[in-house]
């Protein structure tokens, strides 16, 4: 049989990409779990992954068959310890046209890949389809020492893991997944974390019926990945096992059989194949049931008593790749981005060139090279310079070659930007060449202030790095710096001073950098400098709690430079 690897050379093996199950056709999602032409055999497409499994002559001896293969060579990424313990979601659940991004089960937001749960955000989290307390392989476990590694395996199997909105993953709680009717009680919809309905639904507690069934019902799109999710453990291990009506804590069972082997019949999605393919790269074994979903029925459903070749059976990539093999593996299938710039302050520029990468990616999800950007357009205009009246969040449409891709970014106003005096350096304003030794009176958009080095002069303007004045030298650096406002600050007949801002940074940490600010009599709390590379300054922030403010001269102070220069690219202050 001809062999067709699911990770072509050259393939990134960090990112895996389809499309996004909203815009599939049926040939996207199709795999069929019956053969069109009776005993039709089909090619090998799993790099002969299956050459083990030949014929069975039940669903007893493929259960051991498959429980075998699936066994073998198994890399273990531990759930709780392992540096890799968010990556493998990450690539095996990354959204399909924002490579930058997660699809989730149970909710339709795709959240950054890096913004993962904590206790204190709304991060993604892994959800275990198999729930861990059902199967008695959670932290709390009743299972004697001796089952510890087995454990470890069960509640690191990344073939049961998803990536998960968290308030519906603890709406699940440890529910058998199954369907929920208005027999059961009264139907509630949880919502994600961000309050949306999404299509789950479970029975609500109440007075009346105060220990509902433990049953959750995931959204439509979801149930077929997690029914072959459960089959999967209840073949990999020995002692899981799935069950019909609803399984409790510790029996080492998931319930609703029925429900499950219904959702499991239903077609494998590019998702749900792209989940599978991700999870080989990293643990190396492959779930069959997404790859053969008819032999879901010969290990635990109405064929448990019929033999079978693996030939015979239709595999999901003929379909998910293939198109019914009527596609070329290697055809163009999607647009994709990443390496995205999500947020942006006011007065900051839009650059194709740096804020993002496009691409396309094809059928049997391996990645071609970046376009160029001369290649794609996008809705929002090369070089645009966003506006205070921007700020909010924007839609930007990415199109190449009659595909097209969207995306959300987030304007924000930097609390310099606001305020009531606003300088920015430029090239030729008035620091230009000033030296040491002496105080330099010096007019700065109609307020004078005095300006003095310590050591080292004003040199050169970094006009393309984006730092801005550059004030000393490793070899000649300024030692200390003050700008001072030569009377009373007084800006629009404004006096009462709350708020002072700098933007700058050090080439150095070298004589632990400071920064100090003072308002007539007021000196706010010293601020360590941060080491800064091109175009990355610090927004260094002196504001008073609400309702203070001070009149007087604004002084902005830098000291211990001794071993590298400082750049300063603009500072703002406000007053009421």
């Amino acid at each position: 049989m001809s062999s067709c690897s699911d990770l072509p050379s050259g393939t990134d093996s960090d990112s895996i990409s389809g499309t996004d199950t909203a815009s599939m056709t049926d040939s996207d999602s199709i795999s069929g779990t019956t053969s069109d032409i009776e005993n039709q055999e089909y090619d090998d497409y799993y790099d002969d992954y299956y050459d083990a499994i030949v014929s069975w002559q039940n669903g007893e001896d493929l259960h051991e068959q498959l429980s075998a293969l699936i066994n073998t060579n198994v890399m273990l990424v531990d759930f709780g310890s392992s540096s890799q313990k968010w990556t493998v979601n990450q690539v095996a659940d990354e959204a399909f046209d924002n490579l930058d991004r997660v699809s989730l089960a149970y909710a339709e937001y795709q959240p950054l890949k890096t913004y993962t749960n904590t206790s204190s955000n709304k991060g993604w989290q892994r959800e275990h389809a198999f729930a861990q307390t059902l199967g008695n392989f959670d932290v709390s476990n009743s299972r004697p020492e001796s089952e510890d590694d087995l454990v470890i395996s069960m509640r690191s199997d990344f073939h049961n893991l998803f990536a998960a909105d968290g308030s519906l993953n603890n709406s699940r709680g440890n529910k058998n997944l199954g369907n929920v009717s208005s027999a059961m009680g009264e139907i509630y919809l949880p919502t994600d974390s961000y309050g949306d309905e999404t299509g789950c639904r479970a029975i609500k507690q109440t007075e009346t019926n105060p220990s509902p069934v433990a049953i959750f019902e995931p959204r439509s799109q979801d149930k077929p990945m997690m029914a072959r999710a459960i089959f999967y453990m209840a073949t990999r291990f020995d002692d899981l096992n799935v069950v019909e009506g609803i399984a409790v804590s510790r029996s080492k069972t998931h319930g609703m059989r029925s429900d499950l082997l219904s959702w499991s019949r239903e077609n494998v999605s590019r998702r749900e194949y792209k989940h599978n393919v991700g999870v080989y790269q990293y643990q190396h074994n492959r779930n069959p049931y997404v790859d053969f979903p008819e032999l879901v029925d010969y290990v635990f459903g109405d064929k448990r008593d019929e033999a079978g070749y693996l030939v015979n059976i239709r595999p999901s990539y003929y379909d998910v790749v293939l198109s019914g093999g009527e596609a070329d593996a290697k055809a163009v299938h999607n647009l994709a981005i990443k390496d995205i710039a999500v947020t942006y302050q006011a007065g900051y520029s839009y650059d194709t060139s740096a804020d993002l990468k496009v691409l396309t990616v094809n059928r049997d999800l391996s990645l071609n090279a970046v376009l160029a950007t001369s290649q794609f357009t996008t809705s929002l205009a090369d070089g645009y310079v966003f506006l205070l009246s921007d700020v909010g969040t924007r839609q930007i449409d990415v199109a190449y070659s009659g595909m097209s891709v969207t995306y959300e970014i987030k304007i924000e106003a930097d609390p310099s930007l606001l305020a009531t005096y606003q300088y920015t350096l430029t090239k030729d304003d008035a620091f230009k060449s000033k030296t040491s030794g002496s105080v330099h009176e010096i007019s700065l958009s109609d307020i004078v202030f005095n300006l003095y080095l310590e050591s080292g002069s004003a040199s050169d303007f970094e006009t393309a790095s984006g730092r801005g004045r550059k004030f000393g030298t490793a070899s000649a650096p300024i030692k200390s710096m003050y700008i001072e406002t030569k009377s009373a600050f007084l800006k629009s007949e404004k006096v009462d001073v709350n708020a002072v801002y700098i933007v700058a940074s050090t080439a150095s940490a070298s004589g632990n950098p400071k920064l100090d600010v003072t308002i007539g009599e007021h000196s706010f709390p010293q601020q360590a400098m941060i080491v800064g590379s091109s175009g990355d300054n610090t927004l260094y922030s002196f504001a008073l709690p609400e309702g203070e403010t001070y009149q007087g001269k604004v002084r902005i102070a830098f000291s211990g430079f001794t071993g590298g220069a400082l750049y300063l690219n603009r500072f703002a202050i406000n007053a009421l």
